[in-house]
């Protein structure tokens, strides 16, 4: 493999999106985004593989093969808000410089080996994550995301056209003859640095429940309504996230939770709020646990909301459930890791990730690449050797996965 071509594009990657207040801004359907979806394609022509794109606007960088059906790793390239550099890029980049290893060094493969590099992963102004592969892999149809839009009415048909997606179901599964998929991706935690490992086998990936949730109030003037008499929606939230707290406080070796979108209406200085509306999210390995402490939630939030007088609405806009990855390809990572003289270190994924879906469909794995503990930030960061090193590991598990006869399950 070429280390210096690896790094010099996870650089010029690292270029586009720049955000002035820090970071890199590169979300689902901004013109960023669409600029490292052309360079990516470029790069790999460049490199001598077929290109294309699906019904999702998912990109496939292709090596033929002696036989149609797909091998494929990669990951995605659009990011959150001022986000780091190497969640989802460093995975796709390194797929494709496992696959050109290959092909440069005169490998034929039995299957055809591909680059995928998955559309819009993050949370995005659609409220909608893993779009390219739920829609791949049917979880999500595209009927389902018609008359989707963002604040400003732009809608997530028109961002997937001018993608270049086909936006047509014959270009998704199952009429893609893909046969396994494996997931390079930067940890994203703290794990693999407090080990002291490089690399880690995911075994399993959380589960996610999002719920949106809205508190409705009364508007009011902000001097001249008595304290009791408030129907005050934010004074609400705080009661509501303050038992969210003691709630997740309770369950802390089982799972996790967050509140991180809130919008206050009419949000003025001078007038009470009227209504709140947030997004509450839990993960958990464990789905039993997600659903009852999700639903435990609920009701302590229609009680909090009654002994105020307050209005609670809810939507269930995510119920994902633990996806465990593919038993033999989690034996052929950890055996390539091992070949390099490293302890194979067995992980589960607190992170939510395309993989997750893809397992629903064909054998699918996952390789973790030690960061630096921060991740959806600024400072994310990953030392250039561990990159090489699970690069290698890549490029070795591509060869022996090509020579295995993938027959473990039906690809759909």
């Amino acid at each position: 493999m070429s280390e210096k071509r690896l790094l010099a594009r996870l650089e010029s990657a690292r270029m586009i999106g720049g955000d002035p207040a820090g970071g890199i801004t590169r979300p689902f359907g901004s013109v960023a985004e669409r600029e490292i979806r052309q360079w990516f394609l470029a790069e790999a022509e460049a490199a001598g593989l077929r290109t294309r794109l699906d019904g999702a606007g998912n990109l496939w960088a292709l090596f033929p093969g002696a036989e149609e059906n797909i091998l494929a790793a990669g990951s995605h390239l659009d990011t959150v808000s001022q986000g780091g550099a190497y969640d989802g890029a460093l995975g796709a980049l390194m797929a494709l410089e496992a696959v050109e290893t290959l092909k440069d060094t005169g490998y034929h493969p039995q299957h055809t080996l591909a680059v995928l590099v998955l559309t819009g992963e993050e949370p995005n102004a659609f409220r909608l994550s893993t779009l390219g592969s739920r829609l791949l892999t049917g979880m999500l149809s595209l009927d389902d995301i018609r008359d989707i839009t963002d604040d400003s009415g732009y809608s997530v048909w028109q961002a997937l056209a001018e993608a270049g997606a086909t936006l047509n179901s014959h270009d998704l599964l199952p009429h893609i003859p893909l046969k396994g998929f494996v997931e390079p991706h930067i940890e994203q935690g703290p794990r693999l640095k407090e080990m002291g490992q490089p690399l880690a086998v995911v075994t399993r990936i959380t589960g996610i429940v999002r719920h949106r949730i809205v508190i409705q109030g009364e508007a009011n003037h902000a001097g001249t309504t008595p304290w009791l008499q408030r129907r005050d929606a934010v004074q609400g939230f705080a009661q509501i996230v303050a038992a969210f707290k003691a709630l997740i406080d309770g369950h802390l070796d089982q799972l996790t939770g967050t509140v991180g979108y809130v919008r206050v209406y009419p949000n003025a200085v001078n007038i009470i709020p009227s209504t709140v509306e947030f997004i509450v999210e839990w993960r958990s390995p464990d789905q039993t646990v997600l659903t009852a402490v999700s639903e435990e939630y609920w009701d302590m939030v229609q009680q909090l909301g009654n002994q105020r007088g307050l209005g609670i609405t809810r939507q269930v806009i995510l119920n994902q459930a633990p996806s465990p990855m593919d038993a033999t390809t989690q034996r052929l990572l950890q055996q390539m890791i091992a070949s390099e003289g490293l302890e194979p270190i067995a992980l589960e994924s607190w992170a939510g990730h395309d993989a997750a879906h893809l397992a629903r469909k064909v054998p699918t794995g996952m390789l973790f690449i030690r960061s630096n503990g921060k991740s959806h930030c600024s400072d994310e960061d990953c030392d250039a050797q561990d990159i090489v090193l699970g690069s290698r590991v890549l490029t070795a598990f591509l060869r022996q996965w090509d020579q295995m006869v993938l027959g473990r399950r039906p690809s759909c």
